[in-house]
């Protein structure tokens, strides 16, 4: 869920430790982003059992603190699981794709464009770099695709400019 957020800027997993009803417990996430810095813990701490005292306890008092249930979990299931197949293309094609791709696909979405569509109307580059673009712009928050909250990512997926929304 982190790592799909356009607002997430870094994170860190495991960072350290702190007091969860009275008891060591490990932080799941530190978050930060433009305007805000978080620990994320899930609705199941883990208890801090063989940990070594070295690592930070961080207080509470002095971080917002965002509990992540299973249940929320479980209903970004769908998006998460897209982020997983779409991280690893975004990973290998780091650097590689041009701003004028990412531009030309921008503004061939302004009205809601299937990936098969996007892929076909720029066939003429490296399919992989046009799809790493798209997921590129997904990831800045520069396009949308809802669907992908409750359907598989495929050649059907739709994307959309999200200033096209307004």
């Amino acid at each position: 869920m982190l790592e799909a957020d356009p607002a997430a800027k870094s994170f860190c997993e495991r960072p350290g430790f702190m007091a969860v009803d009275g008891q060591r417990c490990v932080v799941d996430f530190w978050a930060r982003s433009d305007d805000h810095e978080c620990l994320v813990v899930l609705s199941e701490p883990t208890p801090a059992t063989d940990c070594p005292r070295s690592r930070l306890d961080f207080d509470p008092e002095a971080f917002a603190v965002r509990h992540i249930d299973a249940a929320e979990r479980a209903a970004a299931r769908v998006w998460t699981g897209n982020w997983q197949r779409m991280l690893p293309v975004l990973v290998a094609a780091r650097g590689l794709v041009m701003p004028s791709l990412r531009g030309a696909i921008e503004r061939f979405v302004v009205s809601s464009q299937s990936l098969m569509t996007i892929e076909r109307e720029f066939s003429t580059g490296d399919p992989a770099l046009i799809r790493a673009a798209v997921f590129e712009l997904l990831h800045c928050g520069r396009i949308q695709a809802l669907e992908l909250h409750t359907e598989s990512l495929s050649f059907l997926t739709r994307f959309v400019a999200v200033q096209a929304k307004s």
